[in-house]
């Protein structure tokens, strides 16, 4: 697989889905991602400081008719609680939540993050998906941005280092 693959995919999928609207927050194993959905002239980026931020921009662009996806990573996730459930399920909210895996299996940093990922999203109530695949990207992310729109509350795409490019090889 190709460095780049992963990342590319994500981008298209995103705006074959019809994702106008980016909110970001900048982790190293992000990077390709967020270069590609900075460099778009297609994408509205919005650079974030906090996570919960990202909530009030992509909850404002829903409400102005846009389509709306944040990427981060888990650690940023679980700083967002608060405002995925004030804001995102009780006001039953759609917004597509791209999340790096940081501590799934065979990822050898934050294990307690990768512990913690699919217990927060399922106590929460948030449907989520892992992909491991690039290939498997646009499809997956055309899918959930529907899910996420007939269900009214955030889904989650949970992306793995594979996807991304970034595992090392021998791991």
């Amino acid at each position: 697989m190709a460095e780049s693959s992963g990342p590319a995919l994500i981008v298209e999928g995103l705006k074959e889905a019809g994702v106008d609207l980016v909110a970001t927050l900048p982790d190293i194993n992000l990077h390709a991602v967020l270069e590609r959905v900075a460099a778009d002239p297609d994408l509205v980026h919005v650079p974030l400081c906090r996570e919960e931020e990202g909530i009030g921009i992509c909850t404002g662009g829903y409400l102005v008719g846009r389509k709306c996806a944040m990427i981060m990573q888990n650690g940023g996730l679980f700083n967002s609680v608060n405002g995925i459930v004030s804001t995102l399920l009780q006001y039953n909210l759609p917004l597509l939540l791209l999340v790096y895996y940081a501590g799934d299996v065979g990822d050898r940093s934050f294990a307690t993050n990768g512990a913690m990922t699919q217990p927060v999203l399922s106590a929460l109530g948030v449907q989520h998906f892992i992909l491991r695949d690039p290939n498997e990207a646009k499809a997956l992310i055309k899918r959930t941005l529907v899910l996420t729109q007939d269900y009214k509350r955030p889904v989650a795409v949970l992306l793995t280092k594979d996807v991304l490019g970034r595992r090392s090889p021998g791991e």
